[in-house]
């Protein structure tokens, strides 16, 4: 059972949550069952002639390309800035891509997550515009034990849509109105003070931030070392070199050559990318 829930406020085409990817899956591999994530879709963008990013000056797509390169490099998450001098149309909308995410989540966590990490992927470092119905419906099908024809039922009938306006619910309940943010509480009962008070965190935050907030909810938490890698792989999809050095605490280049050696020995694959890569086994 799990001591700790996570629930994350997101957007598919969050580039501050994929720049967060790193530390949560380092989260997950430390404390693995421990701490339960749940995900929330935020709708970053509602329509982009209404779209008003006023900490960056953000009002087109175009506008939004430089933030991405920025974000990469401040990361070192890989992404594909591209994407949004791609995108032209002025009323474009991350909500359909949150409704297909939600269709998704519909048949269960672990297939709505799997999902979602794959329309972050296709969105940020693969260039395809995942707010298009023949582009998420394509990356459904790449993804085991989805089932296709309930999904797009479920967006036909009006209950993904329903599902994604609990979220924006959701979000107005907290005050939520950038991502990604998390709300930290404690599931397991526990008599110390201030552990059944949830903690919110807003914004993009290092490990030690997330680790300071969860041995405070439940000290009682166990870490646990990385597995290896190709251990890892298989539990987690394709990663990022940015994300296997997180998981393994290791400098980026020190990770780049232990996984290129692993490669040489035909135990994961490399799959290149603008500006990095994925390793999968």
């Amino acid at each position: 059972m799990a001591k700790v829930e996570v629930t994350y406020f997101t957007d598919p085409y969050c580039s501050w949550c994929w720049a967060t990817e790193p530390v949560l899956y380092r989260l997950r591999e430390t404390y693995r069952d421990q701490v339960h994530i749940r995900y929330v879709m935020g709708g970053l963008v509602r329509d982009m002639a209404e779209f008003y990013d006023s900490l960056n000056d953000i009002r087109t797509t175009a506008e939004v390309a430089p933030h991405w390169r920025m974000v990469s490099e401040r990361s070192g998450q890989p992404i594909d800035e591209r994407l949004m001098e791609d995108i032209t149309d002025p009323h474009f909308s991350s909500w359909p891509a949150c409704r297909a995410v939600k269709a998704a989540f519909l048949q269960g966590e672990d297939v709505g997550e799997r999902y979602l990490r794959r329309m972050r992927r296709a969105a940020l470092t693969e260039r395809r515009i995942i707010s298009l119905p023949e582009v998420y419906v394509a990356l459904a099908q790449e993804v085991p034990g989805l089932d296709l024809p309930r999904m797009q039922a479920d967006l036909a009938s009006g209950a993904a849509e329903a599902a994604f306006q609990e979220d924006l619910a959701e979000c107005r309940r907290y005050g939520v109105t950038g991502f990604p943010t998390f709300l930290f509480r404690r599931e397991s009962p526990v008599s110390l003070p201030g552990a059944d008070h949830p903690v919110l965190v807003v914004g993009h935050r290092s490990f030690a931030t997330f680790r300071q907030v969860l041995h405070q909810l439940a000290p009682d938490l166990e870490e646990h070392p990385a597995r290896d890698v190709p251990t890892v792989l298989s539990e987690y999809g394709p990663l990022t070199t940015r994300e296997l050095a997180e998981v393994y605490r290791q400098p980026l280049e020190a990770m780049r050559q232990h996984l290129l050696n692993l490669a040489a020995e035909g135990r994961v694959q490399r799959r290149p990318v603008r500006d990095g890569e994925f390793w999968a086994t």
